[in-house]
């Protein structure tokens, strides 16, 4: 299998992935281990980054109206510019305890992102997050009512997410569902916080992943798009999934994947 037939994969996968509760970076780890050709494309080509990126053009398309307000909000044009401004806030301080994390991470010299019996082991742990999500009924808060408290407690979700195998959309969205907010306000929280994470990632990755190459660039730019296409799809199908409150049902595959992944890597 070629090297941009691996990219082109990985890149539907992380569109998928993304947003439905199944963890990417977990499906990215085992699909470049398990994949005929995988094995070309190293941790050093920031891979995972380009392809965030993807993902991250199909939150802020999906999502552009809310994000025009916050941005408005900031520079106080349009209306509830208070309330915008307090979300922001909420925004940024969820995101301070995966910048912490991620920092440790980054300087680290694990190899978090090629563990494949850690990502194994995150999948189960996503399956139990999202078993979770089953018992949460009831839910009032809105998205405006994101105080800094529970930012901290939504962004320490996040924060777990950075283990490979742990879904970052199912974390965030059950914690949120956990602390009150409904379905529609935990998933906007979660992908507005993403924005941030991404854009982090791809200022302390993307220079070096350039200075490196190893992947063509026109390569990388068609799985960016890739991503995005599948992305949209995918986020529209989790908001229907979620609606129905059925996050629960994706905790067997996680749990499946999970076991499957940690009979190879320890078998």
């Amino acid at each position: 299998m070629t090297t941009f037939l691996v990219l082109l994969i990985l890149a539907a996968l992380q569109g998928l992935t993304e947003f439905l509760p199944v963890s990417s970076s977990g499906h990215l780890v085992l699909a470049k281990l398990y994949l005929p050709g995988g094995g070309s494309l190293h941790a050093s080509d920031s891979i995972e980054v380009w392809l965030h990126l993807g993902t991250l053009l199909t939150v802020l398309l999906f999502y552009r109206q809310r994000v025009f307000a916050l941005l408005g909000g900031l520079v106080g044009i349009g209306s509830q510019v208070a309330e915008q401004r307090k979300l922001a806030l909420g925004l940024i301080v969820a995101t301070l305890p995966v910048v912490v994390v991620g920092a440790a991470i980054h300087f680290s010299e694990i190899e978090w992102f090629e563990n494949t019996t850690l990502a194994s082991a995150g999948l189960i742990l996503t399956s139990l997050i999202l078993w979770r999500s089953h018992y949460c009924h009831g839910q009032q808060l809105e998205i405006l009512d994101f105080t800094w408290k529970l930012a901290l407690l939504v962004g320490a979700a996040q924060a777990v997410a950075l283990i490979p195998g742990v879904s970052r959309s199912g974390a965030t969205i059950v914690a949120a569902l956990s602390l009150g907010f409904t379905i529609e306000a935990a998933a906007a929280l979660s992908f507005l916080m993403s924005i941030p994470a991404i854009v982090g990632a791809g200022v302390l990755k993307i220079p070096g992943a350039l200075q490196e190459g190893g992947t063509a660039l026109t390569d990388i730019l068609l799985a960016v798009g890739l991503s995005f296409f599948v992305g949209y799809l995918a986020l529209g199908m989790l908001l229907w999934v979620a609606r129905k409150n059925r996050l629960s049902w994706f905790a067997p595959y996680c749990l499946l994947l999970g076991l499957l992944g940690l009979s190879a890597s320890l078998g």
